[in-house]
């Protein structure tokens, strides 16, 4: 578990989906028992618990914050180890919102107004609103715009970045939680400047249910992940709500 490597990972998708932007300028509830052991275990106990648990999951649900000195990028998605994944992305400054419907090696990928206005410059900003007319845009894992962004929708990728373990860490334990009414143990890991609180469920799996990290350079991630191994059927829209991303380059 990583709080840098989270940060990243947010980041770069946000990045992604800023890339093509441009390009196309043309509640908590009571708590349950403890029933699978990991409150009374040790802190790397828990944590090496939770990676084996998080490397072997087949989808999941993950709704993310990253702030830094551009501002915070929130990331909302599901997607499952077939690289199917249905979410958005919405980049620093609270300029809008990117949807994104991925199944198989195609994506679909709509920018609302206010986004474009936001990433492309001047009057080319209202054609590519007038050009794109509300569609979602479409291509494929082999348009460049969109391989870095199909990353992101692989769990595989996620995966290694939660469970791989930090060269040094120092894990504290800390006191039992709950995340969105699932009960929970803390536990503290610090690295250099680097700090992350992850929280692992005590009930069934012990999945990773929330990290929060902060870096000494001032960047802070949050992230909650839930709807394990649950189906992600992604929907693709209507030919006629769609354009090919090709015909705008």
């Amino acid at each position: 578990m990583s709080a840098p490597r989270a940060a990243a990972a947010v980041r770069r998708t946000a990045a992604g989906t800023v890339c093509l932007i441009v390009f196309t300028g043309a509640g908590t509830g009571a708590a349950l028992a403890d029933d699978n052991g990991m409150a009374g275990k040790s802190a790397q106990a828990i944590a090496d618990a939770s990676r084996k648990a998080m490397s072997e999951v087949t989808s999941m649900r993950m709704v993310a914050k990253v702030t830094e000195g551009a501002g915070t990028t929130a990331l909302d998605i599901r997607f499952d180890e077939a690289g199917n994944c249905v979410g958005s992305v919405t980049p620093p400054g609270g300029s809008g919102k990117a949807a994104v419907i991925k199944r198989g090696n195609d994506v679909w990928m709509k920018l609302d107004d206010k986004l474009l206005r936001a990433q492309v410059p001047g009057g080319a900003a209202e054609d590519a609103i007038a050009l794109i007319n509300g569609r979602y845009l479409h291509g494929t894992t082999d348009n460049i715009l969109l391989r870095d962004f199909a990353q992101f929708c692989d769990l595989d990728h996620f995966k290694r970045e939660f469970s791989s373990k930090p060269a040094n860490e120092q894990l504290t334990k800390g006191s039992t939680t709950t995340v969105d009414g699932r009960p929970a143990i803390t536990v503290t890991g610090k690295r250099g400047g680097d700090t992350g609180t992850y929280e692992v469920s005590t009930q069934d799996e012990p999945y990773l249910l929330r990290i929060r990290g902060a870096e000494a350079s001032g960047e802070r991630v949050e992230a909650t992940f839930s709807d394990f191994d649950e189906p992600v059927r992604p929907k693709p829209p209507a030919p006629a709500d769609s354009v090919d991303l090709s015909k705008l380059q």
